[in-house]
């Protein structure tokens, strides 16, 4: 299905995947290896409000039941701050 272009303000309600203040916060990395080509590549899963917060998600992506990830990194202002590993 082909979604036309609109402009932005006819999607009233619409929230963007990406913040816009992201600079406020802390952005959630995880090593995703199931590609189809077999490489592994860091994907955004997420955002934090504040450190701990965004550790705390990290852990889960680590820890989960159903294909926890092998690493996930904490980067602010695309500084890697945290690589936390299962």
């Amino acid at each position: 299905m082909t979604v036309p272009h609109r402009p932005r303000e006819e999607y009233r309600g619409h929230t963007a995947c990406t913040p816009p203040i992201t600079g406020q916060l802390f952005e959630i990395v995880v090593l995703d290896t199931t590609g189809d080509d077999g490489r592994a590549r860091w994907s955004t899963v997420g955002w934090g409000v504040n450190r701990a917060d965004a550790d705390a998600i990290a852990r889960t992506y680590l820890t989960r039941q159903l294909c926890p990830y092998e690493a996930v990194q904490i980067r602010h202002n695309g500084r890697l701050l945290a690589e936390h590993h299962r």
